[in-house]
């Protein structure tokens, strides 16, 4: 089975975040790109190399739109997701379901989305800084494709916390990672991320390929 390097996912992410230069976005991803979305909030590209990269939140509207929708909605299998995670994470399926990516990489709100998307679509998927998406513990059928990269500084990872009798959780493995010492501020930019996974305390713990 083909396997994506942590880096490779890293860099991608890094890339996806457009800069902006006199009111216009330059798209670093460049030629890689072969498809794209950028409706309603939501970004998602798929590259010629068959891997779809979802970048996180990236305007003020992604809050109202997305994270801060915290109720609960049931999805087709019958399980309970975050609303805004889920709504997000359906625009992102009906973009790639036709394009069938090899690869699923996401950051932040990305992640949120590649956790839903990469689980339903049973494709190798890596995310970075995830959120919670899942209410309940029974294993999801294709949770096995997707890994969670996570900071125990970063609080967008330990986020929503648990509302009523719903508590979220993250889908998919979880590689934990701490920093040494006190580290004041958050680190949740996929610099941060690529930094601390470099780390030779995590040389063994945290798969730099995967599926592992």
């Amino acid at each position: 089975m083909a396997k994506m390097n942590v880096y490779d996912a890293g860099d991608l992410i890094d890339r996806a975040y457009n800069e902006k230069k006199k009111g216009a976005r330059l798209k670093r991803l460049g030629s890689k790109i072969l498809h794209q979305v950028d409706v309603a909030g939501v970004q998602a590209y798929f590259l010629k190399d068959k891997t779809l990269v979802i970048p996180g939140t990236n305007e003020p509207s992604d809050w109202a739109d997305f994270n801060l929708r915290v109720e609960s909605v049931r999805g087709d299998s019958g399980r309970y997701w975050h609303k805004g995670f889920m709504t997000h994470a359906q625009m992102v399926f009906m973009f790639a379901k036709g394009l069938k990516p090899k690869f699923i990489v996401g950051h932040s709100l990305g992640a949120a989305s590649a956790q839903i998307v990469g689980a339903s679509m049973k494709v190798p998927t890596i995310a970075f800084a995830s959120p919670k998406v899942l209410s309940g513990k029974t294993r999801l059928a294709g949770e096995g494709w997707v890994a969670n990269y996570l900071r125990m500084d970063d609080t967008v990872c330990h986020m929503p916390p648990g509302i009523g009798n719903k508590k979220y959780r993250h889908v998919g493995s979880r590689y934990w990672m701490a920093p040494e010492g006190v580290n004041p501020g958050e680190d949740h930019s996929i610099k941060n991320y690529m930094q601390i996974i470099k780390d030779e305390r995590f040389k063994t713990m945290v798969p730099k390929d995967w599926p592992r």
